[in-house]
């Protein structure tokens, strides 16, 4: 069964990730994380609150950075991952990495067969079948081999992070703007996370 825990901004939802924790018996205490999507962007102080956070609670954390290191050894830390964090940071860059070394169907097969997978921001946006809305809010331009904006397609709805947040309040809302009457989104601010467990999903 899917166990997803998806967050704008992952240092200020601790606490539904520790309910999250508890209420699905999740005792594997080393989480693989991959940062890559931080590499394009100027401020990446969230991806070290978010470590920090988990490492106060007890975590061993594995950073992989999916973009500089050998695709075979990827492949294999993500196969033996006991948890999967994906961070934020630009999203179309992310996506780029993931598909430049065929990541993608592997990360599908590990959410699908119940390893637990936290999301943050861009970590998010790539779980919905298409990533192309995000182009407001995130520069494309940072990812110019990325031709398609296929996403994982493991959720049917669109996360909208960082809603109604700064710096991202223009954005945000033009984003909604433009697509809200095509897409299913799912917006949450930086103190909310979206919670998926198999076919249902809620925000807490």
């Amino acid at each position: 069964m899917k166990k997803i825990f998806l967050s704008s901004y992952f240092a200020g939802t601790i606490k539904q990730f520790q309910t999250f924790i508890q209420e699905n018996s999740i005792t594997a205490k080393k989480i693989l994380c991959i940062s890559t999507a931080g590499n394009v962007e100027d401020y990446i102080g969230y991806i070290d609150e978010g470590y920090q956070s988990l490492i106060d609670l007890g975590y061993e954390i594995d950073n992989l950075d999916v973009a500089n290191e050998a695709t075979d050894s990827v492949v294999f830390k993500i196969q033996q991952a006991e948890i999967l964090f994906i961070t934020g940071g630009n999203t179309f860059y992310l996506l780029q990495e993931l598909k430049r070394k065929n990541l993608l169907p592997l990360i599908v097969e590990k959410i699908k067969n119940g390893t637990p997978y936290i999301g943050e921001s861009a970590g998010a946006i790539i779980l919905a079948p298409s990533i192309e809305y995000n182009k407001i809010m995130d520069n494309p331009k940072l990812a110019p081999e990325l031709l398609d904006y296929s996403g994982l397609g493991i959720t049917n709805f669109y996360t909208l992070p960082h809603y109604i947040e700064d710096p991202f309040t223009k954005t945000v809302q033009e984003t909604y703007n433009n697509y809200h009457q095509r897409l299913n989104f799912m917006p949450i601010n930086n103190h909310e996370a979206i919670i998926v467990l198999g076919d249902s999903y809620k925000v807490i």
